[in-house]
């Protein structure tokens, strides 16, 4: 803690990044509290496929403002889990769409528990 004493303001930029770093470790603890195997980097990508039957890289990039690179190693590794899987757009074969599996359709559904306990903790602590 001395450097960020010594530092002061001008080391702004670094708290906000140690703060990031540990809501992560946090968040990932819930989840294998719950025993949900995803990854807390994940969560962007997951939530709005939830709520989407499917989506491009690019039209998920842009809703949740991460690029595109950035959404694209997203999605290969929770296809690597299976949580999504990537197929050809019927109405444009250029474009690829991506869509929650089976198995990240049923972990959506097994997270509701935690998000009504993580939602009450939090309105407690408000």
């Amino acid at each position: 803690m001395d450097f960020y004493t010594k530092a002061g303001k001008m080391a702004l930029g670094s708290r906000l990044r140690r703060l990031s770093e540990k809501l992560t470790d946090q968040s990932a603890q819930v989840y294998a509290l719950y025993n949900v195997k995803l990854q807390p980097k994940w969560f962007p990508v997951f939530y709005t496929l939830c709520h989407n039957e499917s989506m491009s890289i690019t039209a998920i990039a842009q809703y949740i403002g991460h690029s595109h690179p950035s959404v694209s190693t997203i999605v290969k590794e929770m296809i690597k889990q299976g949580l999504a899987a990537e197929m050809t757009n019927a109405e444009d074969g250029r474009r690829n769409m991506v869509a929650l599996t089976e198995s990240g359709k049923l972990m959506a559904q097994q997270m509701t528990q935690q998000y009504n306990d993580v939602n009450a903790a939090i309105e407690q602590a408000m």
